[in-house]
C-alpha cells in the first residue's frame, strides 16, 4: 500500500482513493434528511389510502339508509355529528373500536348529520353528538344527548340483549 501525505499530522490515504478516482462517496447528512422525509411521506400515503380508510363506522358525508341497517336484523347504534365537532371527534376511536367489538352482533354507524337531514328529522336529533340505539325492528331503545362512554355503550348493548365483547378484542 502506497502513502501519501503531508508530513504534517495527516492520515495516510491509500494511494488510488483520492476524490477523483472514481469511487462513490459517502451520502451527505443532507441526503440522507431528503430521503428520510419522502419515506416518512411515503409511510404516511400508504396508512391514509389503505388503513385509515378500513374503519367499520361509516365514514363523512355517507348517506345512511336506515332500512339496510334494519335488514340485517341486529340492535343498532346511530351515532349523529359533522366532522368538526370535537366531542364528534372524541367518540370516533370510541365507535371504531365499539364496532369492531360487535361485529356481526350489532350495528355502529355515524350519521353524517349533513348528509342526512332526513334521519336527523326522523329522529329529531338537536344536539352534537347524540347516540340512537334502535331495536332491529327499528323502535328506539335509548338515546343520549353529548359524549357516550365506551362502558355505558356495553351496558345499553348489554340491557338489548347484545353479548358483550370477548375480553382480547
Amino acid at each position: 500500500m502506497n502513502t501519501q501525505g503531508d508530513g504534517q499530522g495527516a492520515s495516510p490515504r491509500p494511494s488510488g482513493e483520492g476524490l477523483n478516482s472514481g469511487s462513490a462517496s459517502p451520502p451527505k447528512i443532507g441526503h440522507l434528511l431528503v430521503m428520510a422525509l419522502l419515506v416518512g411521506i411515503f409511510g404516511v400515503l400508504i396508512y391514509v389510502i389503505f388503513i385509515m380508510d378500513r374503519s367499520p363506522v361509516l365514514s363523512e358525508g355517507t348517506r345512511i339508509d336506515v332500512q339496510a341497517l334494519l335488514s340485517m336484523h341486529k340492535p343498532i347504534l346511530l351515532e349523529f355529528g359533522k366532522g368538526w365537532c370535537k366531542p364528534c371527534k372524541y367518540m370516533k376511536p370510541i365507535l371504531e373500536e365499539t364496532a369492531r367489538a360487535y361485529e356481526g352482533k350489532a350495528v355502529v354507524a355515524a350519521v353524517d348529520m349533513d348528509a342526512n337531514v332526513d334521519l336527523v328529522r326522523r329522529f329529531s336529533v338537536r344536539l352534537m353528538p347524540t347516540q340512537v340505539f334502535l331495536w332491529p325492528n327499528g323502535r328506539v331503545f335509548f338515546r343520549n344527548e353529548g359524549v357516550l362512554k365506551r362502558e355505558y355503550i356495553a351496558q345499553i348493548f348489554s340491557k338489548m340483549g347484545v353479548d358483550p365483547p370477548e375480553r382480547g378484542r
